[in-house]
């Protein structure tokens, strides 16, 4: 990984990200349309009206796949596939391939990117939601590697502003991520450790400068080694109580539907506590830089520890949380096989609870309230002990 060197340029914007995205491209055919499917696509004001302006023959052409939300605006129609109405039998947007990109509304233009504009920089990722943005980013058995590049800029409304506490740190801000980044690519210790190791070094930071005042990389990296747990550190409750509470959890999220009722999951956590450091090692030995990239994505994409209202402990609560609930179902998946999963099935799976947690803001308040409740006295090992 290398640090932020480069100066702005007025042709582009400096985007820092991980080195996988400037290999992304978007291709309808590798992943059957995926995001061009089955969702409600939103054309905001500024897009409708730069349709608006196209000659009347097109104009005429492009509104009648449009459909007027009352009180919401305007979305795309949906063909009897339930596809957009502007999907091509190539897997190809007509609006894109006809018009141009320009004429793509925000949500099109910018996804899966998930843009974060600084006052000088902005920082860029793609949401796992996507199988083609998913296979770049998790498959490699390197260590994900961040870099900056200056680019030509994209439209400014498809980028959010980050929280307020993020942008005051400022330069800072790339440091710390690297600093939270490189502990997690640590791999003379299991993951939990990692995140163990994490965990202490978000509460130290806390603790000693708050939420808007950190020290520079060095004074991040001495940190980092002051909290560094041996090896011989085990952060583990017993595990009928950890597996049942991640089965409710899991139960709760899905709203018991199909393989995720209660009944099924609390009956796999109850066979899985006998076995459940053998099943687990056997799912990181097999999918290990699966499981490692999915942390490093996530944390890099949700912006942590600015994540949520809290500080960087209340932060990484909700990083845990949101990082276990994905590999919990590879875990019981694995352990109903009697083998390893091979990557089609776990890259399913993962796309499929994100889509959960990305798309559903009612999965989304469920985990923030439970990071917040379940473990507002714990600390980062009373934490980790338990999930």
């Amino acid at each position: 990984m290398k640090e932020r060197t480069q100066k702005t340029e007025s042709a582009g914007e400096r985007v820092f990200a991980p080195a996988y995205l400037w290999d992304f491209r978007c291709d309808g055919s590798a992943c059957d349309s995926h995001c061009c499917r089955g969702w409600r696509i939103p054309v905001d004001m500024a897009s409708w009206e730069r349709l608006a302006r196209l000659p009347s023959k097109a104009r005429k052409a492009v509104f009648a796949k449009l459909t007027e939300k009352e009180g919401t605006g305007w979305e795309t129609r949906h063909d009897k596939n339930g596809a957009c109405a502007f999907l091509g039998k190539d897997g190809l947007c007509r609006l894109q391939t006809t018009h141009g990109e320009d004429y793509l509304p925000d949500i099109c233009d910018s996804y899966p990117r998930v843009s974060y504009l600084f006052s000088d920089f902005v920082e860029r990722s793609l949401a796992l939601t996507c199988p083609v943005a998913a296979r770049l980013a998790l498959l490699s058995e390197s260590p994900m590697r961040f870099e900056e590049r200056t680019v030509p800029a994209r439209r400014a409304s498809s980028a959010v502003h980050p929280p307020m506490e993020a942008q005051r740190i400022g330069k800072k801000m790339c440091a710390l991520q690297l600093r939270m980044i490189a502990i997690l690519q640590d791999r003379e210790k299991p993951l939990r450790l990692r995140f163990l190791h994490l965990g202490r070094f978000l509460a130290a930071l806390e603790a000693r400068y708050g939420n808007h005042r950190l020290p520079r990389s060095e004074g991040l990296a001495a940190c980092a080694e002051n909290v560094k747990p041996d090896a011989e550190t085990r952060a583990r409750a017993p595990a009928y109580m950890r597996l049942r509470y991640m089965a409710e959890m899991l139960a709760e999220l899905y709203e018991a539907e199909e393989d995720y009722t209660a009944p099924r999951l609390n009956a796999f956590a109850s066979v899985l506590a006998e076995r459940e450091e053998e099943s687990e090692a056997a799912l990181h030995a097999m999918h290990g830089h699966i499981l490692e990239n999915l942390a490093v994505n996530e944390l890099f994409l949700r912006l942590y520890p600015f994540s949520c209202a809290g500080g960087f402990l209340a932060n990484f609560k909700l990083f845990v949380l949101r990082f276990r609930v994905a590999e919990f179902p590879l875990l019981i998946q694995a352990f109903a096989k009697g083998a390893p999963l091979d990557e089609e099935t776990a890259l399913l799976m993962l796309g499929r609870i994100m889509e959960k947690l990305d798309h559903n803001r009612a999965a989304d308040g469920l985990l923030k309230r439970h990071a917040a409740e379940d473990f507002y006295e714990m600390d980062a090992d009373g934490t980790l002990s338990f999930i």
